[in-house]
């Protein structure tokens, strides 16, 4: 069983559904060995959030709402002018019973008041690929806290070896980008690439050594 296809099975909700109820992915879920573990952190943290997080949105089912809510609104304020002018009667024994009296009132304009959940908006995998060394997630749906989690987890794939899962960098070989750690660079199959961080630094002492001639 491919990556792909362990995380279809996972996380079905994230993937899109054919006619026939299947699931599928428009344009394919692969990433290298070394950031499995993250993609499927992320995978499993926006599912999390999409079915256990939610607002709670107030919704008036009567206008009786606006009566009672004005009778408490009304008594609330009689309530701070009184503590005001007689700041010596503001004790338990006397604000107890005025505050058991309005209760029964907020209890009225409860009644008239419906709560909805509000759950975010869902989430659906478009994509998801190794490109120049880096790692690309798209999708569609969610809201700015999945983008924040998607954002956080290229970055760490983008500090996390592609090969190894240990921490690398953005290395490069005649055009190609892999991020790679320093055990890996050993490795055969790795050894002309070199950190694209260091490249540049030593292209820009070139560079500054020239213009002083």
């Amino acid at each position: 069983m491919n990556f792909e296809q362990k995380l279809m099975n996972k996380y079905p909700d994230l993937f899109y559904k054919k006619e026939d109820g299947s699931l599928e992915c428009p344009c394919g879920a692969w990433v290298p060995l070394g950031w499995e573990a993250i993609v499927d952190e992320l995978c499993g943290s926006i599912n999390n959030y999409i079915k256990h997080t939610h607002r709670s949105e107030r919704e008036i089912v009567s206008k009786e709402y606006y009566f009672w809510n004005s009778i408490t609104s009304f008594l609330d304020w009689s309530h701070i002018l009184f503590i005001k002018l007689f700041p010596k009667l503001n004790k338990w024994e006397y604000n107890k019973p005025f505050f058991s009296f309005v209760r029964k009132f907020h209890k009225h304009a409860y009644k008239s008041v419906k709560h909805n959940k509000i759950y975010p908006p869902a989430v659906k995998i478009d994509q998801v690929k190794e490109k120049f060394g880096e790692l690309r997630f798209y999708y569609s749906g969610g809201d700015k806290e999945v983008a924040g989690m998607v954002r956080f987890a290229e970055y760490l794939a983008n500090q996390t070896c592609e090969v190894s899962g240990e921490k690398g960098e953005l290395c490069i070989s005649g055009g190609w980008y892999k991020t790679l750690s320093e055990n890996t660079r050993q490795q055969e199959s790795y050894k002309n690439y070199e950190p694209l961080k260091q490249l540049c630094q030593q292209e820009k002492e070139t560079n500054s050594a020239k213009e002083q001639i």
